[in-house]
């Protein structure tokens, strides 16, 4: 209505109303292929994650360098790790045993290739604790293992990294409501500043 309203005005389109109404069109004309086209790479996407290992590899790997995201994954990942080697330990199951059931039950190709190369290192005689865990994971199993309670402090380790995650990802959804809100008023802003330029034009041309 308002294109139809400038046109019968002889307004003049503003640069940012045209790029406006040029999306509108294209998402008029066009939306059932951008359907297609999104839907097509997020099923592609799911199809590589769960059926192509490298694929899934290198995608966690860029992921867990994504800011606040990384945090999120690493510290779910380590407690669940930790809770899980603490309960194999304390109901007596052998630290080389409990390391290949990690293995096998953690989603993560990252975390599964640092668990089998800490097999090898255990059968070679090195230390359990690996860099891949956060500094202070790391220094709390070193505790465990020299006091011989390495069930315990795993216990300790997944509690403390089970409260950081939870407190990150709250952190996380009190954030996004500001920013979604920020995001569509800028976006609102926008349109109708894109709606009033051209009406200034017209009202130039009565006055």
């Amino acid at each position: 209505k308002f294109v139809d309203m400038y046109s019968a005005n002889d307004a003049k389109i503003p640069a940012l109303t045209q790029a406006i109404m040029n999306i509108s069109n294209f998402l008029t004309q066009h939306y059932i292929i951008l359907i297609l086209i999104i839907g097509g790479i997020v099923g592609t996407f799911i199809l590589l994650f769960k059926h192509v290992q490298a694929f899934r590899k290198n995608a966690q790997i860029v992921m867990m360098h994504v800011p606040v995201l990384s945090k999120i994954i690493i510290y779910n990942e380590v407690y669940n790790f930790t809770k899980t080697f603490a309960s194999l330990l304390n109901h007596g199951v052998f630290i080389t045993d409990s390391m290949e059931i990690l293995a096998k039950i953690t989603n993560n190709e990252v975390y599964k290739e640092l668990i089998n190369r800490t097999i090898i290192n255990l059968n070679k005689g090195a230390n359990i604790s690996s860099w891949a865990f956060p500094v202070a994971a790391y220094e709390m199993i070193v505790t465990g293992e020299s006091t011989g309670q390495l069930g315990l402090m795993m216990e300790k380790v997944a509690n403390y990294y089970q409260t950081l995650h939870k407190n990150i990802v709250k952190q996380l959804q009190s954030l996004l409501e500001p920013m979604m809100i920020v995001f569509l008023a800028v976006i609102v802003g926008i349109i109708l500043l894109s709606v009033m330029m051209p009406m200034f034009d017209i009202y130039s041309k009565i006055q």
